[in-house]
């Protein structure tokens, strides 16, 4: 009978600590779980935090020079209406690649420059094709006139340009970058304009483009002095303007009137 009680005594706290273990593991469950949901939790306060603090009406004292920027994924713009609003130049997207063209394109171009806008064309870079094809591409969609603003090249991470640490990676990202740059400086005369954010900008541009003015996109602050060329800056995706349907980008040009001419063509 005794070695029974024992038996029944080691069973009784195998069960215990069974349950014990039970109970820690599931405390470690709810806590992690209660991490997990403090962690979205902040996430989602910011990213709420910074689309709440995003301009969306051009407010600013200190610049008077004001832009635009437009591409297919924006309706073909009322070009008399943005005169209206005392908006100076804007940037249309022409082609991306080495095949895409921008299919709202060559409407909002005739369309602002009848409306007297400056106009500038832009080509969305994409990293994984040559810069000289790239090149070829742009030159062969995009239309400059005496006058227009000097062309721009974007360069941000998006599907189609992956971020990546890879050092060989960002090696081959920053040569094309460089083809496609030279090839547009061998055209026109002028370096082009870069537009980047601040990531981007540190990754492939600040210590390869000494040359090039930058239009920088930060939806929050005015660039640092360690962007020293940037002469556009775009403050908003979501910005509003009167008589004209969605959202658009707004920019300013850092500068006066007089000294906006340095992004015209002659």
């Amino acid at each position: 009978m005794a070695k029974k009680r024992v038996v029944r005594r080691k069973t009784s706290r195998c069960i215990r600590k069974r349950k014990s273990s039970s109970l820690i593991t599931k405390k470690r469950k709810y806590i992690c779980a209660f991490i997990l949901a403090a962690v979205l939790c902040v996430v989602a306060f910011f990213i709420i935090k910074d689309y709440l603090q995003e301009a969306e009406t051009f407010e600013s004292n200190k610049y008077f020079v004001k832009g635009v920027d437009v591409s297919h994924h924006n309706p073909i713009l009322k070009w008399d209406v943005v005169l209206d609003q005392n908006i100076t130049f804007a940037y249309l997207k022409a082609t991306e690649g080495t095949t895409h063209e921008d299919r709202n394109y060559p409407f909002n171009y005739e369309l602002a420059r009848k409306a007297n806008i400056k106009v500038g064309s832009y080509h969305f870079y994409t990293f994984a094709l040559s810069g000289k094809e790239q090149a070829q591409h742009f030159l062969k969609i995009a239309q400059f006139k005496q006058g227009d603003m000097i062309p721009a090249i974007d360069v941000e991470h998006s599907p189609a340009n992956p971020y990546s640490k890879d050092k060989e990676y960002i090696a081959m990202v920053i040569k094309e970058l460089k083809v496609l740059e030279n090839e547009l400086f061998e055209h026109f005369g002028v370096h082009p304009l870069i537009y980047t954010n601040k990531d981007c900008y540190k990754l492939y541009v600040k210590n390869d483009f000494p040359n090039n003015p930058i239009w920088m996109c930060d939806l929050h602050n005015e660039p640092s002095d360690d962007v020293k060329n940037w002469r556009i800056w775009q403050f908003s995706h979501k910005g509003e303007i009167p008589g004209i349907e969605g959202d658009i980008d707004l920019n300013y040009y850092r500068y006066s009137f007089e000294e906006f001419k340095e992004l015209l063509l002659p």
